[in-house]
């Protein structure tokens, strides 16, 4: 087996070179023509002095130039790390600087996302004008043989930032073996593996794993990616239809979507479609009927963490097929163990639980991360003697079907994105009208859950909806800031002062149920 996922991708290119290896809305590549432009990528890297090891900005859209950017980082050893373009400019400079960045690669309509640390380093455009920056077609030498660079497994093939408790950014570090290991692992665990000239719907963000790693194992497996810059929910199914589309990878809420902006969706024809892959939450039973009915394909979920590369578990087409036959409480569990990986549930002493008894989810196998950039003391609360220690908490059934029953780390999952509380909190707290707050997630029918704030009135009244909004968008990503809000007199807490998020949500949450998918 290689050791370097680049060692994959020049096979694919030495057994089918003139075959496609993916187009966007402005251009269609062969696995040749790729190769040599990724090529032309390293050897730019090289040439100004970024080597192996060396940390580069990604701060794009998805497009063939911003996947072939990751890819010639890999030909020559450097690490991309890609920046979501949802956070703020002070967000963005943090994961930059905190990276070490020595190079950004950026997207013309996030230039005011430039802070004071990346407008001191090198930018290239991608697309779009950016001033003072050269185009990426401009910026590359000409030549395409990069100087060889040893990899092993080992080495790092991407950083990818994930916030933590406190709301700040870590960047995880995912290797070369992890990402070749599942993307083993996850054909033998589903029984579906993509084949050479599969065309993959990349629609999901390459800042995301979802998407990065959706692209790279199709690349694994020598498909055909189509790649859209965003998501459009009408432009999706468009795509699915004519451009024969094999399978796509989601999360819930872009199909909910698009069934409900495609009125005659039954009239179009998705016969090359033969599977969807989602993640990020679960799927209604009335979503899978509807689905089903429109697509006629198999379905996948998969769960696991930036952490994990992307899969620890995998609910199986067969497994959706029990859920409609009978037993739809499998449709809230996130399936079982992928081949080669161990599942434990803990207790706060790390104590392994008993079945169907409630604790930390751990799991142990090759796809899971290095660890985390310039965080010691994170790694090694993360990773304990190989385990990984997700921060969520569930249970194992008989069967080792495995359901997550709520969040240790108070995670809230919107529309696929991952919000930390904490983060939230520490903005309202700097309200002069907020005296004390909590932030829990409540159910929502277009984007899963969103955050609402729990708040104590201060000495001077209460905040509005509309000034905790204007209040937040100062610091915070759209995603994140509070639209919904309740009054309390008083947030509960133990004894240690600690806030029971637990009481919270049981007061609070049945209140929003009317609102669930």
């Amino acid at each position: 087996m290689f050791d370097s996922f680049v060692d994959y991708l020049a096979f694919q290119v030495k057994m089918r070179p003139e075959a496609s290896f993916g187009s966007d809305a402005d251009q269609k590549l062969t696995y040749a023509q790729a190769w040599h432009k990724l090529g032309r990528v390293a050897a730019s890297l090289q040439a100004r002095g970024i080597n192996k090891d060396d940390r580069v900005a990604i701060l794009a859209k998805n497009s063939l130039d911003n996947l072939l950017i990751f890819l010639g980082c890999a030909r020559a050893g450097v690490v991309p790390v890609g920046i979501n373009y949802r956070l703020t400019a002070d967000e963005v400079g943090f994961i930059a600087e905190n990276a070490d960045a020595r190079l950004l690669f950026v997207d013309a309509e996030f230039s005011p996302l430039i802070g004071s640390y990346l407008a001191g380093i090198e930018q290239i455009a991608i697309v779009g004008d950016v001033d003072g920056a050269p185009s990426l077609n401009d910026w590359l030498v000409e030549t395409a043989e990069p100087a060889p660079v040893h990899i092993q497994g080992d080495d790092v093939l991407f950083q990818m930032y994930t916030s933590g408790t406190t709301g700040l950014p870590k960047g995880t570090l995912l290797t070369h073996r992890n990402l070749i290991c599942n993307s083993i692992q996850a054909p033998i665990t589903t029984g579906r593996a993509p084949r050479a000239g599969d065309r993959a719907l990349i629609i999901a963000p390459t800042f995301h794993a979802l998407g990065l790693v959706g692209a790279l194992m199709a690349i694994y497996y020598g498909c055909d990616l189509v790649l859209h810059r965003d998501y459009d929910p009408v432009g999706m199914i468009d795509t699915m239809a004519n451009d024969n589309i094999t399978y796509v990878s989601v999360v819930p809420v872009m199909l909910q979507f698009s069934l409900a902006c495609v009125p005659d969706i039954e009239k179009y024809d998705f016969s090359n479609l033969r599977w969807i892959n989602y993640g990020a939450s679960p799927i209604s039973v009335d979503l899978l009927k509807r689905c089903l009915d429109v697509f006629d394909c198999e379905f996948y979920q998969g769960y696991g963490q930036t952490e994990s590369t992307t899969a620890l578990t995998f609910l199986t087409n067969e497994d959706h097929m029990r859920a409609l036959q009978g037993k739809p409480e499998l449709l809230r569990s996130c399936g079982r163990a992928v081949f080669g990986t161990e599942l434990r549930i803990v207790d706060d002493k790390g104590n392994t639980l008993a079945t169907g008894e409630v604790g930390e989810i751990l799991g142990r196998g090759p796809q899971v991360m290095k660890g985390y950039w310039k965080c010691e003391e994170a790694t090694a609360k993360t990773l304990v003697d190989g385990w990984l220690h997700t921060g969520d908490a569930g249970y194992l059934d008989d069967d080792g079907y495995l359901f997550i029953k709520d969040r240790v780390k108070d995670l809230i999952i919107s529309g696929g994105e991952n919000i930390y509380p904490a983060e939230i909190e520490n903005v309202l707290m700097s309200h002069p009208k907020i005296a004390d707050v909590a932030v829990i997630g409540v159910p929502d029918a277009k984007w899963g859950e969103v955050p609402l704030a729990v708040l104590v009135a201060g000495d001077q009244g209460e905040i509005t909806v509309d000034e905790l909004i204007s209040h937040c968008r100062e610091t915070l990503a759209g995603f994140k800031t509070p639209k919904l809000l309740e009054y309390v007199t008083a947030l509960p807490r133990n004894p240690s002062g600690k806030i029971l998020k637990k009481e919270l949500r049981a007061s609070i949450v049945p209140k929003y149920q009317g609102e669930t998918a």
